[in-house]
């Protein structure tokens, strides 16, 4: 029986929410609880997912070369761990790209992954569409402030646009800062819900061990506050009833 894949598509309304972190660490907490676990970097141009996964020296091919050039998957998929892949973003998306390239190159890893997370650029440009086409149901990043719920929810009503359910879009909060919300600084958590329309998948407290960790070459601890809220999303991206926690 052949494998089913959950493709996600993980994007944001604007950058800087932390949105490459939030894919980079939800895929290894995935592929350490023994799914098999893609990421493909979309963010052409800007893509980070080679330095996140600590992989930069290892990029000798694109999911581009994959699409145009004749290049295998297995080829050009990067090793990170027993369970975690990365494909690299391609420098620039050509302005003569098929809409359904993206699409077509996660076709050929169907069945060979147990999970596919697509990490797009930020806004909602041609990339933003192409990941979507890709995808079955995606996750948008947030952080707590009022410019960001609003690209949030542009972002969730252009996939509603393109044909996902409300069921199949969720949002994260990232680096949420409790006391700030408590005195109005930032929106609270029934706020960001209010004002994007969109479910909540899950909540990232603000830590300072993930702000150092792409200078300093080291992961966030695993009982971090960081890391402990990664896991809870991705048990839940797994089906896991979890309650929510903000330790």
């Amino acid at each position: 029986m052949e494998k089913t894949t959950d493709i996600i598509f993980i994007g944001s309304g604007k950058g800087g929410v932390g949105k490459s972190t939030i894919t980079a660490f939800l895929g290894k907490s995935l592929s350490e609880k023994g799914k098999k676990t893609l990421i493909i970097d979309s963010d052409s141009g800007l893509g980070a997912m080679d330095i996140l996964l600590k992989a930069s020296d290892k990029v000798m091919n694109t999911w581009l070369d994959v699409s145009e050039n004749g290049c295998s998957v297995s080829s050009a998929a990067i090793k990170i761990t027993e369970n975690l892949f990365l494909l690299p973003a391609p420098r620039f998306f050509p302005q003569e790209l098929n809409e359904n390239a993206l699409k077509d190159v996660v076709s050929l890893c169907e069945g060979e992954y147990d999970c596919i997370l697509i990490d797009g650029s930020a806004g909602i440009d041609r990339g933003f569409a192409m990941c979507l086409k890709a995808a079955n149901r995606c996750i948008f990043v947030a952080t707590a402030d009022e410019i960001s719920v609003k690209c949030a929810c542009s972002a969730a009503d252009r996939a509603n646009e393109l044909g996902f359910d409300a069921e199949n879009i969720r949002i994260v909060i990232n680096r949420f800062e409790k006391k700030a919300a408590q005195k109005s600084r930032l929106l609270n958590i029934d706020g960001v819900i209010d004002k994007s329309g969109v479910m909540l998948l899950g909540v990232v407290p603000f830590d300072k061990s993930i702000a150092y960790s792409s200078v300093t070459g080291k992961y966030p601890p695993p009982k971090s506050r960081f890391m402990k809220a990664v896991d809870r999303i991705a048990r839940r991206t797994d089906g896991e009833y979890i309650p929510l926690r903000l330790d």
